[in-house]
């Protein structure tokens, strides 16, 4: 069974390569986004997390997953800013690492307004290639774990009662990159409550380092 909703997740990937969420061909909807920062005090971790590593090949970062999660590995599939994907036990949920990459223009946007302007740059990248179809539910917060900085942002998609958060942050070799969580709704196993959910979010977080 296990295999099969691996292939299943797989072919998702395949089929909407490099989306965080699946896209969909509805009426945008357009909310005006707030910029409001706030920093937000580090929590230890409160689910037990395991001895599996993520890891870029430089080194600059790192991260353990949850306890009980595994990898996939669907190379070839998606974008090769995606370096890392986790799945939960149950198929409900996926923490997905990428590379955001440094085009001129986000390098522009980054020396102008920091973090909270890679935040603004990884959230368009979001609504770009989903049509637009994924709105922004709160505000950008600078979360502040281990004297590292990361920008947290949550999201949801239109229709499919489907939600996100993501958290950005500058490598020490200042390279860019994006941890996120994102529930699926291809299984009908119960989709963990929003406290559960950042339980999980934030147990990961906590122990990215980079």
């Amino acid at each position: 069974m296990k295999s099969i909703y691996v292939a299943l997740l797989i072919t998702i990937f395949i089929l909407f390569s490099n989306c965080i969420v699946v896209k969909e061909k509805d009426e945008i909807i357009k909310k005006e986004i707030e910029y409001e920062t706030e920093y937000i005090p580090a929590q230890k971790s409160k689910i037990k997390m395991s001895d599996k590593i993520v890891r870029t090949e430089h080194g600059d970062m790192v991260a353990s997953i949850p306890d009980g999660w595994f990898f996939i590995e669907p190379e070839g599939t998606i974008s090769s800013e995606v370096f890392a994907i986790a799945v939960s036990p149950n198929f409900t949920l996926s923490a997905v690492f990428s590379r955001i990459k440094k085009t001129n223009e986000i390098i522009d946007i980054v020396d102008k307004e920091g973090i909270i302007g890679l935040a603004r740059a990884s959230y368009s990248k979001h609504t770009t290639k989903n049509f637009n179809a994924t709105i922004i539910v709160d505000n950008y917060h600078i979360y502040d774990s281990n004297s590292q900085d990361f920008v947290v942002y949550s999201y949801t998609k239109l229709k499919r009662n489907t939600f996100g958060k993501s958290a950005v942050f500058i490598s020490s070799i200042n390279e860019y990159y994006e941890f996120s969580l994102v529930t699926m709704d291809f299984t009908s196993n119960d989709t963990p409550t929003t406290s559960q959910f950042d339980d999980i979010f934030y147990s990961i977080l906590t122990t990215l380092k980079y």
